[in-house]
């Protein structure tokens, strides 16, 4: 356990320094990086951070300019209020409200919208959709803010949520009709 803490450790320390690489060609022509240089003609190799962006020139007449990185969000945050994380839904007929909580006001070419199971879901104003007719199991439910042209701008957790149907051997309810008890039969006469 103290040599992974330790192991865990040295990884964050290497991922938190810029690390210097060095590229070079053996004789046998194999290609070797490594963080000394190797050979007399090594050279050293620039690697871009996963977390940073790069401006790139946009060409407008005779004038230079940089697409810059894009804006922040008019959003928050995004969290699905209902159904809440594992909640139970009972019967063949059940129906699911489903909503969330857009942390901003919503856009007007922007539309928030669910998926169910992967499956877009229609979505009534204001940003909630009605569920029925759901098949028994447990059921994935994501929702998002999809731009103009449909593209994800933030997305909610996902939340799982089951539904349950009733069966002879398990019915939904103590309250449920039980089937009628046997009448005792009549004792043979001695």
């Amino acid at each position: 356990m103290r040599t992974v803490l330790i192991l865990a450790g040295m990884m964050f320390a290497l991922a938190a320094e810029p690390q210097e690489i060095y590229r070079w060609v053996d004789k046998d022509g194999v290609v070797h990086y490594a963080d000394q240089p190797g050979a007399a003609d090594a050279e050293q190799v620039q690697i871009a951070r996963g977390n940073e962006y790069e401006a790139t020139p946009v060409e407008s007449g005779d004038v230079t300019r940089y697409r810059q990185p894009p804006t922040s969000l008019p959003y928050d945050s995004l969290t699905i209020t209902q159904p809440t994380p594992d909640q139970m839904f009972f019967g063949a007929d059940a129906s699911v409200t489903v909503s969330a909580d857009l942390g901003g006001t919503l856009q007007s070419d922007h539309t928030l919208v669910f998926f169910l199971d992967g499956n877009r879901v229609p979505t009534e104003n204001g940003g909630s959709a009605q569920l029925s007719n759901l098949e028994r199991g447990s059921h994935v439910l994501r929702a998002t803010v999809l731009d103009e042209n449909g593209a994800d701008l933030i997305s909610s957790q996902q939340i799982t949520f089951h539904v349950q149907q009733p069966s002879i051997n398990s019915p939904q309810s103590p309250q449920a009709p039980k089937p009628p008890k046997p009448a005792p039969k009549p004792k043979p006469a001695s």
